[in-house]
């Protein structure tokens, strides 16, 4: 049961919600998230249901097996995620912790837990549910109340519930809080990133090329009668910043080719606006409703077309290194007597004089 927060969230979240009534929730949260992280994610789920486009982000969450949504597949009573890291620690290990904010049944978490493997302990009065001999890097819940849970790797989430005990706020001397305050007020789903090849090493991103020409990233998507995203990111240079905006339409004009019998995606690539300023680099567009569940349908296609291909290869492999061999033809068995002389090679078939 080592911790992998993303994946327990899409399978136990789901199961243990109860049904929240009330308004939209507010972002209270960040206390407990690393005071110096250097990636913050959120969602505000509650509000993203309430949204004009409510009924059809939900219908595809519903319709299961997608790569983008299948992360909230039935979480429709949790209000608000919070995902925070420092990066990768000293040893490689991306610490990272996630904060559930809604109406949990404890004792539905302590049991389906149990029932994975989990034993019950205590942290300051918190009760943790880990693995058997877990360590710090395995995966710990905390229960903290009926409202909010925590999961992540155990360094992480004992120091969320020292800050929670101890009320500490030294989280608002990161500027990445102050603006991700800002962002969390005017967007559904918002993300900020400082050192993106560090931070999003926690997410399995980062430590590429592109990561490290970039000191920034930030990422807005609000949902009303469109579908709002904008992405911006600081380039560690000006030049930087022009190879990334240059870059960046390539790899979007070669996914439209790529894309060319999905027509909703070739829209999207069109509909996408890029500008530049000094080292800043601002991507945008806007999807209805209608463009919105198209892609979105496109895009279920392509993963389950990919899901295919990936479980038939290895019946392929194993054609390709196992090939059957012809069955012996007489051409190949039959038996000869080879003479080799100067006029070159003769070959008269030998046939076993019967005995009788």
């Amino acid at each position: 049961m080592r911790w992998c927060p993303i994946a327990f969230l899409a399978l136990l979240l789901p199961m243990i919600a109860l049904t929240q009534t009330g308004g939209i929730a507010q972002w209270s949260v960040f206390p407990l998230a690393h005071p110096n992280a250097k990636l913050l994610l959120g969602v505000n789920w509650r509000r993203i249901v309430e949204s004009p486009l409510g009924p059809t982000i939900l219908k595809q969450v519903k319709l299961g097996g997608h790569p983008l949504l299948g992360l909230l597949e039935s979480i429709e009573n949790v209000d608000l995620l919070l995902i925070s890291s420092p990066g990768a620690d000293n040893e490689g290990r991306p610490p990272l912790l996630v904060i559930a904010e809604g109406r949990f049944s404890l004792s539905k978490v302590r049991a389906m837990a149990m029932a994975d493997g989990a034993v019950s302990r205590r942290y300051n009065d918190v009760e943790l549910l880990v693995p058997p001999n877990a360590t710090s890097t395995d995966l710990h819940f905390a229960l903290i109340d009926g409202n909010t849970i925590l999961f992540g790797d155990g360094l992480s989430v004992k120091a969320a519930i020292d800050r929670w005990q101890r009320m500490e706020d030294t989280y608002e001397k990161n500027p990445l809080f102050v603006r991700a305050r800002s962002l969390s007020g005017v967007q559904q789903v918002w993300m900020l990133a400082s050192s993106p090849s560090e931070a999003l090493s926690s997410l399995g991103f980062g430590g590429s090329g592109l990561a490290e020409q970039i000191d920034s990233l930030e990422i807005g998507i609000s949902a009303g009668q469109q579908l709002t995203a904008s992405l911006l990111m600081k380039a560690s240079t000006p030049e930087a910043a022009d190879t990334l905006a240059t870059g960046l339409p390539a790899l979007l004009q070669l996914a439209a080719i790529t894309y060319s019998s999905r027509p909703a995606w070739t829209q999207l690539a069109k509909r996408l606006k890029v500008m530049t300023e000094n080292e800043y680099i601002k991507m945008g567009v806007s999807l209805d409703a209608r463009l919105l569940d198209q892609s979105l349908n496109e895009l279920r296609g392509s993963a389950a077309t990919a899901a295919a291909a990936a479980a038939a290869a290895p019946a392929a492999v194993a054609a390709i290194s196992r090939p059957e061999l012809p069955a012996p033809t007489s051409e190949l068995t039959r038996k000869v007597v080879r003479i080799i002389s100067e006029d070159g090679t003769r070959e008269i078939p030998y046939e076993p004089r019967k005995q009788e």
